[in-house]
């Protein structure tokens, strides 16, 4: 068997969804208007794609012997392509000139509940208050951070797989439905009666948004749908020593931040909505992709692992 055909055999559901995300990105933005920001855009898609397909060709065609290196380069060269993709938005979403749908998001909002929350929100816009979800919202980076590198590395099994198809199915889905519903949220479309009243961690915000956020990204929420679906997986792991005390904390945090995420003006309701629904889809395709590809561990199936091991400790399990 040749090399494609062993590659395309020994792909796993998370493979096939990064290579084809990765492929949407470039003929998305290679329809684009020309300018510099299309031709930056271009640079960092190919770079991703090679980086992705190159990866699954060594690997999932066998081209690498098993062992610790082929896993390695895996786990770099499929998943963190998918994670820097999250830099190639802010330059491929301008680069599409798309037409902002504020208003008809905001329209939503108000048929649903009367007004926006970033309106009502006005109200509590003090210090004390603006500075707990300040805190809150930061933290969705140390959250994501926490919860995926020490699994991608040190975690095996079913857990180790349905959360890296759920961490892949809400970049890939939210980045394409930022292409698709684009939009600057309230922050920028709506007049407040006055500035956030922040410190320290709304500095922070500030700092980290001016400086790696797309600007355009906010349909889907992933503050929201990142966290929900940390607090989902934490609650279905609950019974491992991993999650057994510690998911109510990621459960508390992910409330906060979804609140965080109106309360600062970034999103609107209906943003944090389809946030939800994309975290809750993902949970149900994780889980149940996960419990099929179990059978890559099966003695009469001769497909390499998703993951596998670099431990010894991570040898025997399913």
């Amino acid at each position: 068997m040749g090399v494609l055909a062993t590659t395309i055999q020994n792909l796993a559901f998370q493979d096939v969804v990064a290579i084809a995300f990765h492929t949407f990105m470039l003929l998305r933005v290679s329809i684009a208007p020309a300018s510099a920001d299309r031709t930056l855009a271009l640079k960092i898609g190919v770079a991703l794609w090679l980086a992705t397909a190159s990866t699954l060709l060594l690997v999932r065609g066998e081209i690498l012997r098993p062992g610790r290196r082929r896993a390695l380069l895996y786990r770099f060269g499929s998943f963190f392509p998918v994670v820097l993709s999250y830099f190639e938005m802010g330059v491929a979403l301008p680069a599409l000139q798309n037409q902002l749908l504020d208003g008809r998001l905001l329209a939503i909002d108000t048929a649903l509940l009367g007004t926006t929350p970033a309106l009502w929100f006005e109200q509590f816009n003090t210090r004390g208050v603006v500075e707990w979800f300040s805190f809150f919202y930061y933290s969705y980076f140390w959250l994501m951070a926490a919860m995926l590198l020490p699994a991608l590395f040190f975690d095996r099994g079913q857990r180790l797989r349905e959360l890296m198809v759920g961490a892949v199915l809400i970049a890939t889905c939210g980045h394409v439905g930022y292409t698709l519903v684009t939009g600057a949220g309230p922050v920028v479309f709506m007049e407040f009666q006055a500035p956030i009243d922040g410190g320290l961690f709304w500095g922070l915000v500030v700092k980290t948004v001016e400086s790696a956020g797309a600007g355009l990204d906010i349909f889907p929420s992933l503050h929201t749908a990142y966290p929900t679906y940390f607090a989902l997986h934490a609650f279905g792991n609950r019974h491992t020593k991993a999650f057994k005390h510690t998911w109510f904390i990621v459960a508390f945090f992910t409330a906060n931040i979804i609140i965080a995420t109106m309360f600062l003006r970034w999103h609107y309701f209906i943003d944090v909505v389809a946030g939800l629904a994309l975290a809750l889809a993902a949970r149900t395709i994780a889980v149940a992709v996960s419990r099929r590809e179990a059978a890559r561990t099966k003695d009469d199936d001769e497909r390499p692992r998703v993951w596998e091991p670099l431990f010894r400790y991570q040898r025997g399990a399913d």
